[in-house]
Protein backbone atom coordinates (compact mmCIF):
# COMPACT_ATOMS: atom_id res chain seq x y z
CA UNK A 1 0.00 0.00 0.00
CA UNK A 2 2.78 2.03 0.63
CA UNK A 3 4.40 1.78 -2.58
CA UNK A 4 0.92 1.99 -4.20
CA UNK A 5 0.88 5.81 -2.64
CA UNK A 6 4.43 6.79 -3.28
CA UNK A 7 3.98 5.68 -6.99
CA UNK A 8 1.07 7.72 -7.23
CA UNK A 9 2.76 11.24 -5.62
CA UNK A 10 5.45 10.46 -8.19
CA UNK A 11 3.37 10.86 -11.25
CA UNK A 12 1.88 13.56 -9.90
CA UNK A 13 4.42 15.77 -9.10
CA UNK A 14 4.63 16.66 -12.72
CA UNK A 15 1.31 18.38 -12.40
CA UNK A 16 2.06 19.85 -9.15
CA UNK A 17 5.50 21.25 -10.25
CA UNK A 18 3.85 24.67 -11.93
CA UNK A 19 1.61 25.07 -9.66
CA UNK A 20 4.85 25.28 -6.73
CA UNK A 21 7.10 27.08 -9.07
CA UNK A 22 3.74 29.77 -9.56
CA UNK A 23 3.48 30.20 -5.80
CA UNK A 24 6.50 32.01 -5.53
CA UNK A 25 5.65 34.70 -7.38
CA UNK A 26 1.92 34.46 -7.07
CA UNK A 27 2.41 38.38 -6.49
CA UNK A 28 -0.83 40.67 -8.00
CA UNK A 29 1.33 43.31 -9.25
CA UNK A 30 2.94 43.60 -12.56
CA UNK A 31 5.31 45.58 -14.25
CA UNK A 32 6.28 45.71 -17.96
CA UNK A 33 9.56 47.76 -19.39
CA UNK A 34 9.80 49.50 -22.74
CA UNK A 35 12.65 50.85 -23.68
CA UNK A 36 12.19 53.95 -25.59
CA UNK A 37 12.19 53.73 -29.42
CA UNK A 38 15.26 54.39 -31.60
CA UNK A 39 16.39 58.38 -31.52
CA UNK A 40 18.70 59.92 -33.78
CA UNK A 41 20.91 60.10 -31.42
CA UNK A 42 20.93 56.08 -31.27
CA UNK A 43 21.52 56.14 -34.98
CA UNK A 44 23.85 58.55 -35.65
CA UNK A 45 25.93 57.88 -32.10
CA UNK A 46 26.14 61.71 -31.97
CA UNK A 47 24.26 62.21 -29.00
CA UNK A 48 23.25 66.35 -29.01
CA UNK A 49 20.35 67.48 -27.29
CA UNK A 50 18.16 68.03 -30.52
CA UNK A 51 19.28 64.02 -31.45
CA UNK A 52 18.19 62.68 -28.54
CA UNK A 53 14.98 64.65 -28.57
CA UNK A 54 14.01 63.07 -32.12
CA UNK A 55 13.12 60.07 -32.91
CA UNK A 56 14.76 58.82 -36.06
CA UNK A 57 12.49 57.36 -39.09
CA UNK A 58 12.61 53.68 -37.60
CA UNK A 59 11.96 54.85 -34.24
CA UNK A 60 8.65 56.44 -35.58
CA UNK A 61 7.70 53.34 -36.87
CA UNK A 62 8.79 51.23 -33.81
CA UNK A 63 6.57 54.01 -31.34
CA UNK A 64 4.06 52.77 -33.69
CA UNK A 65 4.43 49.18 -33.79
CA UNK A 66 4.68 49.78 -29.99
CA UNK A 67 1.23 51.47 -29.85
CA UNK A 68 -0.44 47.87 -31.13
CA UNK A 69 1.53 45.30 -29.50
CA UNK A 70 0.25 47.12 -25.71
CA UNK A 71 -3.31 47.11 -27.04
CA UNK A 72 -2.85 43.37 -26.22
CA UNK A 73 -2.22 43.98 -22.76
CA UNK A 74 -3.82 45.03 -20.07
CA UNK A 75 -2.19 47.80 -18.37
CA UNK A 76 -3.79 50.06 -15.26
CA UNK A 77 -0.84 52.80 -14.89
CA UNK A 78 1.55 54.38 -17.38
CA UNK A 79 4.49 56.09 -16.28
CA UNK A 80 7.71 57.56 -18.02
CA UNK A 81 10.97 58.99 -18.13
CA UNK A 82 11.00 62.93 -18.13
CA UNK A 83 13.20 62.76 -21.29
CA UNK A 84 11.47 63.34 -25.06
CA UNK A 85 12.50 60.09 -26.73
CA UNK A 86 10.99 58.50 -23.52
CA UNK A 87 7.76 60.51 -23.99
CA UNK A 88 7.23 60.50 -27.85
CA UNK A 89 7.79 56.41 -27.64
CA UNK A 90 4.71 55.98 -25.31
CA UNK A 91 2.59 59.21 -27.11
CA UNK A 92 0.66 57.22 -29.96
CA UNK A 93 -0.22 54.70 -27.07
CA UNK A 94 -1.66 57.46 -24.90
CA UNK A 95 -3.22 59.07 -27.92
CA UNK A 96 -4.82 55.66 -28.94
CA UNK A 97 -6.40 54.93 -25.47
CA UNK A 98 -7.03 58.81 -24.92
CA UNK A 99 -5.23 58.30 -21.67
CA UNK A 100 -2.24 60.56 -19.50
CA UNK A 101 0.88 59.09 -18.54
CA UNK A 102 2.97 59.87 -14.94
CA UNK A 103 6.55 61.32 -15.85
CA UNK A 104 9.20 60.21 -12.70
CA UNK A 105 12.15 62.43 -13.01
CA UNK A 106 13.69 58.96 -11.24
CA UNK A 107 13.30 57.16 -14.55
CA UNK A 108 15.75 59.36 -16.40
CA UNK A 109 18.61 57.66 -18.26
CA UNK A 110 21.95 56.89 -15.83
CA UNK A 111 24.32 55.39 -15.32
CA UNK A 112 26.48 55.17 -18.75
CA UNK A 113 29.83 56.84 -16.93
CA UNK A 114 32.02 53.84 -16.34
CA UNK A 115 31.82 52.14 -12.50
CA UNK A 116 35.03 51.80 -12.02
CA UNK A 117 36.15 55.18 -11.98
CA UNK A 118 33.71 55.74 -8.49
CA UNK A 119 34.27 54.47 -5.46
CA UNK A 120 32.28 55.76 -3.14
CA UNK A 121 28.26 55.35 -3.08
CA UNK A 122 26.19 58.33 -3.00
CA UNK A 123 23.49 59.71 -0.17
CA UNK A 124 21.77 62.27 -2.02
CA UNK A 125 20.97 63.93 -4.92
CA UNK A 126 19.97 67.63 -5.83
CA UNK A 127 17.20 68.62 -8.10
CA UNK A 128 18.34 69.73 -11.57
CA UNK A 129 16.18 71.81 -13.79
CA UNK A 130 12.64 72.19 -14.51
CA UNK A 131 11.11 69.71 -16.73
CA UNK A 132 9.06 71.62 -19.83
CA UNK A 133 6.83 70.03 -22.11
CA UNK A 134 5.30 71.53 -25.12
CA UNK A 135 1.87 72.39 -25.28
CA UNK A 136 1.64 69.38 -27.45
CA UNK A 137 2.78 67.28 -24.81
CA UNK A 138 1.01 68.71 -21.97
CA UNK A 139 -2.26 67.19 -22.55
CA UNK A 140 -0.87 63.54 -22.11
CA UNK A 141 1.50 63.69 -19.51
CA UNK A 142 1.36 64.98 -15.51
CA UNK A 143 3.50 64.87 -12.41
CA UNK A 144 2.25 63.08 -9.74
CA UNK A 145 3.66 65.83 -7.09
CA UNK A 146 5.57 69.50 -6.93
CA UNK A 147 8.99 68.06 -6.87
CA UNK A 148 8.75 65.66 -10.07
CA UNK A 149 8.51 68.80 -11.99
CA UNK A 150 12.27 68.94 -11.46
CA UNK A 151 14.88 66.53 -12.95
CA UNK A 152 17.93 65.06 -10.41
CA UNK A 153 21.18 66.27 -10.98
CA UNK A 154 23.08 62.83 -11.35
CA UNK A 155 26.75 64.04 -11.97
CA UNK A 156 28.27 60.06 -11.67
CA UNK A 157 27.38 56.64 -11.50
CA UNK A 158 26.82 56.75 -7.99
CA UNK A 159 24.51 58.93 -8.37
CA UNK A 160 22.52 57.58 -10.84
CA UNK A 161 22.26 54.08 -9.03
CA UNK A 162 20.99 56.19 -6.16
CA UNK A 163 18.34 57.87 -8.63
CA UNK A 164 17.48 54.35 -10.06
CA UNK A 165 17.02 53.19 -6.46
CA UNK A 166 14.51 55.73 -5.67
CA UNK A 167 12.67 54.79 -8.80
CA UNK A 168 12.48 51.16 -7.11
CA UNK A 169 11.32 52.53 -4.12
CA UNK A 170 8.66 54.85 -5.85
CA UNK A 171 7.73 51.64 -7.76
CA UNK A 172 7.43 49.12 -4.45
CA UNK A 173 5.34 51.98 -2.47
CA UNK A 174 2.78 52.47 -5.24
CA UNK A 175 2.44 48.36 -5.81
CA UNK A 176 1.55 48.30 -1.82
CA UNK A 177 -1.15 50.60 -2.53
CA UNK A 178 -3.07 48.89 -5.42
CA UNK A 179 -2.53 45.98 -7.26
CA UNK A 180 -2.18 47.50 -10.76
CA UNK A 181 -0.09 46.34 -13.97
CA UNK A 182 2.11 49.20 -14.34
CA UNK A 183 3.89 50.11 -18.35
CA UNK A 184 7.56 52.01 -17.53
CA UNK A 185 9.03 53.62 -20.64
CA UNK A 186 12.78 54.48 -19.96
CA UNK A 187 16.49 53.78 -21.05
CA UNK A 188 18.98 51.56 -21.81
CA UNK A 189 21.33 51.90 -18.69
CA UNK A 190 19.17 52.98 -16.38
CA UNK A 191 16.60 50.23 -17.01
CA UNK A 192 18.55 47.23 -16.96
CA UNK A 193 19.73 48.40 -13.53
CA UNK A 194 16.07 49.09 -12.72
CA UNK A 195 15.30 45.61 -13.46
CA UNK A 196 18.06 44.15 -11.51
CA UNK A 197 17.18 45.90 -8.75
CA UNK A 198 13.36 44.81 -8.57
CA UNK A 199 14.85 41.11 -8.67
CA UNK A 200 16.88 41.89 -5.84
CA UNK A 201 19.96 41.08 -8.11
CA UNK A 202 23.52 43.47 -7.88
CA UNK A 203 22.99 46.58 -10.62
CA UNK A 204 25.57 45.56 -12.83
CA UNK A 205 23.91 46.49 -16.58
CA UNK A 206 23.34 42.96 -17.49
CA UNK A 207 20.61 43.39 -19.94
CA UNK A 208 20.87 44.89 -23.45
CA UNK A 209 17.70 46.65 -24.02
CA UNK A 210 16.53 46.85 -27.65
CA UNK A 211 14.55 50.01 -28.62
CA UNK A 212 11.22 49.37 -27.75
CA UNK A 213 11.42 45.76 -25.83
CA UNK A 214 9.61 44.70 -23.32
CA UNK A 215 10.80 43.19 -20.25
CA UNK A 216 7.33 41.67 -18.49
CA UNK A 217 7.80 41.04 -14.37
CA UNK A 218 6.36 39.92 -12.01
CA UNK A 219 6.13 40.52 -7.92
CA UNK A 220 7.21 37.75 -5.93
CA UNK A 221 5.92 36.72 -2.16
CA UNK A 222 8.87 38.62 -0.62
CA UNK A 223 8.50 42.17 -1.97
CA UNK A 224 10.89 41.75 -5.03
CA UNK A 225 10.11 40.89 -8.81
CA UNK A 226 10.77 38.05 -11.20
CA UNK A 227 11.77 39.18 -14.70
CA UNK A 228 9.48 36.21 -16.83
CA UNK A 229 10.50 37.13 -20.17
CA UNK A 230 12.05 39.95 -22.82
CA UNK A 231 10.50 40.53 -26.33
CA UNK A 232 12.33 42.30 -28.96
Amino acid sequence: MFVKIIFSLLLSLPLLLPAIAQSSWAGENEIYFVRHAESMGNLTHKHTQKNDRTLSPKGIKQAQQLMHTLDSLHIDVVIVSPKYRALLTILPYLKSRRITAEIWPELAECCWQKKQQYRSPSYSLARGKKIKLTTKLQRWFSFPDTDSHYNYHTRNYPDGLLQTQKAVKRLKESAKQSDKTILIIGHYHAGSRLLEMLQNLEPIGRYKLANTSISHLVEKADGSYLLLNQKR
